[in-house]
């Protein structure tokens, strides 16, 4: 295990069964599993590497904007936190847990007083993450996060993956909703299973599906997440050549200010995704 990081590399368990975490950004860089990560990683492409973490707002916002009780505050896609270094909290031979707490410079673009914990377990062959946002402030505060996983592609052609939704937005098609069928990235073959050509920037509208089966070439993997916490599925790949693709637990576009969910004062956000 040789991974660059930005922070302090923290790694637990080895290459057989093992994890790889970053601290700036939380960042899990590989997920071992008999001498082989599922995920994407490359020194030369650290921002498409690994699984970022998307908070507090996944996507893009309009303007790049967060709109809050009549005041205008600068967020970029994808929030903010992937860009911070977490405190240490734990480890042991199979977990680790970090934190992120709001600062100053947090508070310049998201005005609430907050606690994001964060712990990676291995349990049962599983890769167990684990995301406890605190609401520290006197007020509620919204939330419509994501997390953004690159996983490793050996065969281009071979990418499947099965969803129960009808519908997804096109970003190729300025947004707009189209049927599942209609999507130019996405061959049936089987029902709700679907292979996946080219570049696709689509977020599946109705997916309900907790357990999630994906097929990249010679590598199986299922993703579980909870369809409550994340009401968008997200396929994003960069181009037809790239040896990634991603499959996003996520939320809407812009839905930090237009569908967020509301976080009461001492609450917390909490959900995990589940990866095997």
């Amino acid at each position: 295990m040789n991974e660059k990081t930005i922070g302090k590399k923290y790694i637990v368990g080895d290459e057989q069964l093992g994890f790889v975490c970053d601290s700036f950004g939380a960042k899990i860089l590989a997920f071992y599993k008999a001498g082989r990560s599922c995920l994407f990683y490359s020194e030369d492409d650290i921002a498409h590497s690994g699984i970022p973490l998307c908070f507090p707002s996944f996507g893009p916002l309009d303007n790049d904007q967060f709109l809050w009780q009549g005041e205008t505050y600068e967020m970029k896609q994808h929030g903010f936190v992937r860009d911070n270094d977490f405190e240490f909290l734990s480890q042991d031979e199979t977990s680790l847990s970090l934190v992120l707490r709001s600062s100053q410079s947090s508070e310049a673009r998201f005005p609430f007083d907050f606690e994001f914990e964060v712990s990676y377990s291995l349990v049962n062959g599983e890769l167990l993450m684990e995301y406890n946002f605190k609401n520290l402030s006197e007020e509620a505060l919204p939330l419509a996060p994501g997390i953004h996983p690159y996983f490793a592609v050996d065969e281009p052609n071979e990418i499947i993956f099965s969803s129960n939704a009808r519908s997804v937005n096109d970003n190729h098609q300025n947004y707009a909703l189209i049927d599942m069928t209609e999507a130019e990235c996405f061959e049936p073959v089987g029902e709700q299973r679907y292979r996946i050509h080219g570049a696709p920037d689509l977020h599946i509208s109705g997916h309900t599906q907790s357990s999630n089966l994906l097929s990249m070439g010679s590598q199986k993997i299922e993703m579980t997440f909870d369809p409550s916490r994340f009401k968008r599925y997200t396929i994003w790949r960069k181009n037809a050549d790239v040896n990634y693709i991603c499959f996003e637990p996520a939320n809407e576009k812009n839905a930090l200010n237009a569908n967020p969910q509301m976080i009461e004062p001492g609450d917390s956000w909490q959900t995990r995704v589940v990866l095997k």
